[in-house]
């Protein structure tokens, strides 16, 4: 499951995931970075997956290298800002919904969250957000600086050119719409988000969290073509140019493409970053997940105001819960409007 043994700089560790999917997509993040993947296994993952590398809890709070958990747990710092990583560490990453549970929390050297700029989905996929921790904290050294206080006077269009699976373009949404993005392109030649059937449409849509996210897809292909003197930059791991964090993705007038293997042709004239990754390139998702993020630590983060003084008066809250009686089935308001 984890692959061969690769490097003993660091090993990935899934503490109680319990999707086989997220399970099999962590395995391809850390072969992307030519490291092991190990599970602390609580779930019965391995009744679905019989050949899941695990590690009990003694091993894991009692290995010889420290550990790292990736969780937005309070005072966790910026994976941006993370410093070297020590040989054999352990890169930790949580449940899908609890996160990690507080005997690593309280056991970690250091806990790094990915900040998240999104004003719906504010999380990512567990893969996507190992990939994206793996990339800071293993590589990525000589970085561009970022471009705060006005981030999004820079924000470039995004470009997802002609993803080939419904679940990996929504999620790699999802990413968009955590990171910051509010309307993305999709070059959609291969039919996996818009006109597809409805089981395909509410996957894809599932993963992309579209219940949450006020992101707006707007299609792409022959009928969409980069605005007249747009700077162009593709974004792969097999293209031929400088690491991806040592070029600039930002700025007015730049258009970013992320494609999906080698089915897109940009036009001439455009600029390639490389996302360079040690092992195999690794899913759609994970690829997305690492662009987004890189752009999203260039633009930076508003400076913060002076804070608002307190309201007068009195002030009033509302908190309804959607919630479903026995035999029936919710209808999120997204699912209407394609009736």
């Amino acid at each position: 499951m984890g692959g061969t043994v690769v490097s003993p700089r660091a090993r990935l560790v899934g503490d109680g995931v319990e999707n086989p999917a997220n399970a099999e997509a962590l395995a391809e993040a850390a072969r992307m970075f030519a490291v092991p993947c190990s599970f602390r296994d609580s779930r019965g993952l391995a009744e679905h997956l019989p050949e899941l590398s695990t590690v009990d809890t003694a091993a894991l709070l009692g290995g010889a290298g420290p550990l790292i958990a990736v969780d937005n747990a309070p005072r966790a710092e910026s994976v941006y800002r993370a410093g070297t990583l020590h040989s054999g560490a352990s890169i930790v990453v949580g449940n899908e919904r609890r996160g990690i549970r507080p005997d690593v929390l309280r056991a970690a050297a250091k806990t790094v969250q990915i900040p998240m700029p999104g004003r719906g989905v504010n999380t990512l996929n567990v893969a996507t957000a190992a990939a994206v921790a793996l990339y800071y904290l293993l590589d990525a050294h000589g970085r561009r600086q970022a471009r705060a206080p006005r981030p999004e006077s820079h924000r470039p269009t995004l470009l997802l050119a002609v993803p080939r699976d419904h679940v990996e373009a929504g999620s790699s949404l999802r990413s968009a719409a955590a990171f910051g993005w509010q309307t993305v392109v999709v070059d959609d030649r291969e039919k996996v988000w818009f006109g597809t059937p409805r089981p395909v449409r509410n996957e894809a849509r599932a993963a992309a969290r579209s219940h949450r996210n006020p992101l707006h897809v707007v299609p792409g292909g022959d009928a969409w073509s980069s605005p007249p003197g747009s700077r162009v930059v593709v974004c792969a791991p097999d293209v031929d140019g400088p690491p991806l964090h040592r070029t600039e993705l930002t700025g007015p007038g730049t258009v970013l493409v992320i494609p999906d293997g080698d089915g897109w042709e940009p036009r001439p004239g455009a600029e390639f970053a490389r996302v360079a990754v040690p092992g195999a390139a690794g899913r759609y998702r994970l690829l997305t997940g690492i662009v987004l993020a890189e752009a999203a630590r260039q633009l930076g983060t508003r400076t913060a105001g002076a804070p608002r003084p307190p309201r007068r008066g009195m002030s009033y809250g509302s908190g309804l819960d959607l919630t479903a009686p026995p035999d029936t089935d919710l209808v999120q308001p997204w699912e209407l409007t394609h009736y």
